[in-house]
């Protein structure tokens, strides 16, 4: 209801959002779980592809990949909380195409070791930054590491407006896909603002 004008309050808080986590481009959704969704369709994730998640987080996250129709594969948690890099590891086979990594409780990810694993096994990495809000490792602001990631502003987490999500990314195709999964008028509504 607030998007859809010149200069509404999601475009001010999506540019302002980006420049604060020095990433091109936020794009806002309805929940950290509808934002997850999005990342996924922005990665064109869907069925016949798995999807690597950590055995300790939030339902969302594996309730995601179902929803885009990938298959969710759980495994092992390090003693951070997150998901072990070596696990991760182990666990790609010839269809996984990505996994999503929880920041869980604000703890963070092994990011330099998940990197390591997506580029020699060809994988993208979701970053569930849900619980991560203004949370960074190694100066790098978490959801901003990976391909994409997603957050969280429901009204238990620590930035909320009763509830919300946003998809984060620097590449532009992912960015355009994940606008159109959280709004299927997206191109319509671009092509409108020219002639307000």
């Amino acid at each position: 209801l607030f998007r859809y004008f010149e200069n509404s309050e999601c475009s001010t808080f999506e540019k302002n959002y980006a420049k604060y986590l020095s990433v091109k481009h936020t794009a806002l959704a309805s929940s950290g779980t509808a934002a997850l969704t999005a990342a996924l369709i922005g990665l064109k994730i869907g069925p016949g592809h798995e999807v690597i998640v950590p055995a300790h987080t939030y339902m969302a996250t594996a309730i995601a990949v179902l929803a885009v129709g990938a298959i969710p594969i759980i495994v092992d948690i390090d003693e951070s909380l997150t998901i072990d890099p070596a696990a991760l590891k182990e666990a790609c086979g010839p269809r996984t195409k990505a996994a999503v990594v929880v920041h869980m409780w604000g703890t963070t990810c092994n990011m330099n070791e998940i990197m390591k694993v997506s580029k020699n096994k060809n994988l993208f990495i979701i970053e569930d930054a849900c619980q991560g809000v203004g949370g960074a490792y190694e100066g790098k602001r978490l959801g901003t590491i990976g391909h994409v990631g997603a957050f969280s502003f429901n009204y238990y987490k620590n930035m909320t407006c009763g509830e919300g999500g946003a998809v984060v990314s620097n590449n532009d195709k992912i960015i355009e896909r994940a606008k159109c999964a959280i709004d299927p008028c997206h191109f319509y509504w671009q092509g409108r603002k020219n002639s307000l």
